[in-house]
């Protein structure tokens, strides 16, 4: 059956071509300051003079960003850890253009897309892109700040200001004093990182409550920080009944052995298959032995897996 949306993940690929290479020379770190200063300012021109203007203070605090496909996401110059990525390219940095290749092939109209760890909305705003007017967008974001950034960012999801988790209530989250982006429920995964940060008790939702009030996931994002196992838990009967495919952030080494390899476990006791993304978006499976020499080999900080139900 020919694919409705084939001219439009067409485009979209096609936009997103340089994306790792852009991504890659933003992130260099060879040379000091002011030689990679001055590589940003040489490719980057009067876009990265305004980056660094925000940075200094001399721009207001909220800054608009033109994404990869032209849309607008508006966002505070002093959060983000990807900011200047996502400024000077439109994209997040890191691994994830992986992440969104994978989501613009396969997304389809009438997709229900639950995007646990919303943050301002990048994943939320490139779903809608494909779902269409028949399918939906629930995006989770309990920090009071960012989901009111995140609402207006997105106008046409359902925003939620609760975290997914395995109860439904009050939990504590563990605010990250570098970015938001560390933000965490789990406090053995706060424990890991730049002590100082403020907590603040957040709404949170298990996903077996929240579909049962709304229609259940199709696709589901991931990037708790370190508390996926929990997520999963309060989910369980939700994954065993609608299926939905995942896309689940992980870590390397020893902070991936202790909190992403017991999630993925749980998902492939749920009936689940990983698959790891290549760099044009697509999947290669990779066998349930192969997970924990997988983790240890990551070369980053982060990465994603798919989990597609077997």
């Amino acid at each position: 059956m020919p694919d409705p949306l084939a001219d439009r993940r067409a485009r979209f690929l096609s936009l997103a071509a340089d994306i790792p290479s852009r991504c890659r020379l933003v992130e260099r770190s060879e040379g000091g300051a002011l030689a990679r200063k001055l590589r940003k300012l040489s490719l980057f021109g009067g876009r990265y003079l305004r980056w660094a203007a925000a940075r200094a203070g001399l721009r207001p605090g909220m800054v608009d960003l033109t994404l990869f496909w032209g849309a607008k996401m508006r966002v505070p110059y002093t959060d983000d850890a990807d900011f200047v990525t996502f400024y000077l390219v439109g994209a997040p940095g890191g691994p994830e253009y992986k992440l969104a290749r994978w989501f613009i092939r396969n997304l389809k109209a009438g997709d229900r897309f639950y995007d646990a760890g919303a943050s301002y909305g990048f994943y939320t705003m490139l779903a809608g892109e494909f779902i269409g007017p028949e399918g939906e967008v629930h995006a989770f974001e309990p920090l009071p700040e960012i989901h009111a950034r995140l609402a207006a960012n997105a106008p046409r999801a359902r925003v939620v200001d609760a975290a997914l988790w395995d109860r439904t209530g009050t939990a504590t989250m563990h605010r990250n004093p570098i970015s938001d982006s560390f933000n965490t429920l789990e406090p053995e995964a706060a424990a890991l990182g730049a002590p100082g940060g403020a907590d603040l008790e957040v709404r949170c939702v298990t996903l077996d409550e929240y579909a049962k009030a709304h229609r259940p996931p199709t696709v589901i994002k991931i990037d708790v920080e370190g508390g996926e196992k929990r997520l999963i838990a309060g989910g369980l009967e939700t994954l065993r009944a609608s299926r939905p495919a995942i896309a689940m952030e992980i870590w390397p080494g020893a902070n991936g052995e202790r909190f992403s390899l017991p999630a993925c476990r749980a998902l492939l006791d749920l009936g689940y298959a990983a698959h790891r993304l290549e760099e044009d978006g697509t999947t290669t499976p990779l066998a349930a032995a192969d997970l924990p020499d997988f983790l240890r080999s990551l070369p980053g900080i982060w990465d994603n897996l798919v989990f597609l139900p077997a």
